[in-house]
């Protein structure tokens, strides 16, 4: 018993670890998926899951925060009821999510590790089912567990994992994830990887949903031919107003060498809006608000693609200068 008790805190406390530390890399991430999901149970349980989608991104980072905290906490065996406690209503609450998702094929995705490692949403619930039953064993022999007295150096442990995971937080939110796992990460050729890979040419591409389309011509082809700096918008009502002053100082210092256009998951409607209101005298073409979100985690954000290669990557708080621009081309 001693032994699988063992086995059991080292399997889950470095799982919880892990999988934390990629959406700590990446909350925003996180909160689209929790989005969906509140979206889902908004249609098919109650309409008050709708409600909680402005607060996605900080239930984002709480557990992905609350995940690490809580692998290393288990680790050191510090505050053992607590921790497992804890531990077990956050699992029972993700077998939930995974086995919605499986069961009635509604999110096909459970972001359980982020972008890094892809599940099926069955392969998500088998995971959370076996996590289950290890933390099970630990939560019954949580009080034989459990330390007279709690060391300094764990309580200090627990705190810098803490702010560690806030100050990433705050850091990927700000910027850009400090390590991009998706397919559209610097250095990604997007022809080739909506290919399958010669080695199996039965597999799913990479890239399935590239495409950017106007009211008359299709812009999908242009867009990976030649140097391209796209300023992507997801959505006009949550985009940075103040940001497009340094978009168009950076628009009007290339534009005569790197073509710029702009694309959006808006309507017609709502972009003519903001373009006239922030002076964006861009052309733009459509997409997949997915996609969009997936490419940059920023609203606006700005991609440089070169031949389809992706050269760059920008936040807008860190709207790069035209001398930035030119030197990721070389």
């Amino acid at each position: 018993m001693e032994v699988l008790n063992k086995a059991a805190r080292y399997l889950v406390g470095a799982l919880f670890i892990f999988s934390g530390l990629i959406k700590v890399n990446d909350p925003v991430g996180t909160q689209i998926k929790l989005e969906e999901y509140f979206t889902v149970f908004s249609v098919d349980i109650a309409p008050f899951f709708d409600a909680l989608k402005p607060a996605s991104l900080f239930l984002s980072i709480f557990l992905s925060t609350l995940e690490v905290v809580l692998g290393v906490a288990l680790l050191m065996r510090f505050k053992e009821k607590w921790t497992t406690s804890l531990l077990l209503a956050i699992i029972v609450f993700f077998t939930f999510l995974t086995f919605y998702s499986a069961y009635f094929n509604k999110v096909t995705d459970c972001g359980c590790f982020g972008d890094a490692i892809k599940l099926t949403p069955w392969q998500s619930f088998t995971k959370d089912i076996i996590l289950l039953v290890l933390i099970i064993i630990l939560f019954v022999g949580r009080k034989k567990n459990e330390r007279d007295s709690t060391p300094i150096y764990h309580l200090g442990g627990v705190a810098f994992t803490l702010t560690f995971c806030l100050i990433v937080c705050f850091l990927s939110v700000a910027h850009l994830p400090a390590i991009d796992f998706r397919a559209y990460k610097v250095g990604t050729s997007i022809p080739e990887a909506m290919m399958p890979p010669p080695e199996d040419p039965y597999a799913v591409p990479k890239i399935t949903n590239y495409a950017f389309w106007g009211d008359e011509d299709d812009y999908t082809d242009r867009s990976l031919s030649g140097s391209k700096l796209l300023v992507i918008v997801h959505d006009t009502e949550k985009t940075d107003i103040d940001a497009y002053a340094m978009v168009n100082s950076l628009i009007g210092a290339i534009e005569s060498d790197i073509e710029v256009t702009a694309i959006t998951a808006a309507s017609g409607a709502e972009f003519e809006n903001l373009r006239h209101a922030v002076q964006l005298a861009l052309p733009y073409y459509y997409s997949d608000k997915t996609l969009l979100k997936t490419m940059v985690r920023s609203n606006p954000g700005l991609v440089l693609l070169k031949d389809g290669v992706v050269k760059g990557k920008w936040h807008y708080n860190d709207v790069p200068s035209a001398d930035e621009i030119f030197s990721n081309l070389d």
